[in-house]
Formats: C-alpha cells, sequence, structure tokens
C-alpha cells in the first residue's frame, strides 16, 4: 500500500483495503463451499454488501457479455461513455439488464421567496398625513367649541337643550295646585 502525506486518506485506504480481503476471503470460502451438483435453486444466505464494486466494461456489448452468478448483481462503469450499467441474476439464474446515464447536477442556491411588489402610490406620504392629521384635529377642535358655546346660550337663555324651555319632566309627580 502506497502512503501518502494525508493520514485521513491512508486510514481510508487501509478500511478499504481490509474489506477487499474480507470479501475476497469470503468469495473463496463460498467457491469452496457450494455443494457439487450445480444445486442452484437453493436460497443462499450471503449477507448484502454495503459498497457497491465497479467493473470496467467497454461498451454496452461488454457489459452484457458480463457474467453475473445467480443471486448477484454487478455494477459496471462504462470506459468510454457516460453511462453505467446493472446487471442482476435471480437465483434461479434470469438476467435483468439495465442502463444510465451520468449526468453532471449543477448545485442550485435555494431560492429566497419573492418579496411581493408595494404599489407606494397607493399610500399617502408622511407629510400629507401630518397635514391631514392637523387639519382634523383643527376642525374637531372648532366643532367642540361650537358645541359648548351653543349649550353656553341655551342655558342662559334658559331654554333647555332637551326642548323642554325649562320646565322639569319625567318626575311623575304632578307640579303646581293640588287638586283644583
Amino acid at each position: 500500500m502506497a502512503l501518502t502525506m494525508n493520514p485521513a486518506l491512508n486510514q481510508q485506504m487501509a478500511q478499504l483495503e481490509r474489506e477487499y480481503e474480507q470479501r475476497k476471503a469470503n468469495i473463496m470460502q463460498s467457491f469452496y463451499n457450494q455443494p457439487q451438483g450445480g444445486s442452484w435453486g437453493q436460497q443462499s444466505t450471503q449477507a448484502p454488501t454495503q459498497n457497491v464494486d465497479w467493473i470496467r466494461v467497454s461498451g454496452i456489448d461488454g457489459a452484457k457479455n458480463q457474467i453475473v452468478q445467480p443471486g448477484q448483481t454487478v455494477w459496471m462503469m462504462d470506459n468510454n461513455e457516460p453511462y453505467f450499467y446493472v446487471k442482476s441474476a435471480d437465483n434461479v439464474g434470469s438476467c435483468t439488464f439495465r442502463i444510465f446515464q451520468f449526468a453532471e447536477v449543477q448545485e442550485v442556491a435555494p431560492e429566497q421567496p419573492e418579496q411581493p411588489q408595494i404599489d407606494l402610490s397607493q399610500y399617502v406620504q408622511r407629510g400629507e398625513f401630518e397635514q391631514l392629521k392637523a387639519l382634523i384635529e383643527q376642525l374637531t377642535n372648532a366643532q367642540e367649541k361650537q358645541l359648548v358655546k351653543a349649550n353656553k346660550e341655551v342655558v342662559s337663555n334658559g331654554e333647555s337643550v332637551n326642548g323642554n324651555d325649562g320646565k322639569q319632566t319625567g318626575t311623575g309627580r304632578a307640579t303646581g295646585a293640588r287638586g283644583k
């Protein structure tokens, strides 16, 4: 094993080498432990592998001609084209063949939600608002002064605000001489 200056890479390479040796030992063991007489119909109890071993092939014909053991899946990468192939065999030995194409995916920045555009021409500007507010306050104050003045005049003339000309009403008692 060639050592590099990067310790993390060295560690990863060592791990891959150990996995390779383990798989190689498993294949050799399964080869020597197979029953004689070609009883391929039996279920194999082989654990699924985590990593994919890529086989390099030259074109689709090389991929189709690749031998696949029953119950196995082979991943193949084309040396000349941006394709990869997956060939699987079921436990009886019947194969399925699929072709995939490598395509570069551009990293896209997450889209910012579009802010709604506000038409500011429909709103009152601050200066105009302050002028309108001052005008309303002025009119309100003037109206209140007129009401107070009108109330004072009515009271001074002896006229009632409720329109009964100063007469007391609503007590429920008769006023004046009794029993005439």
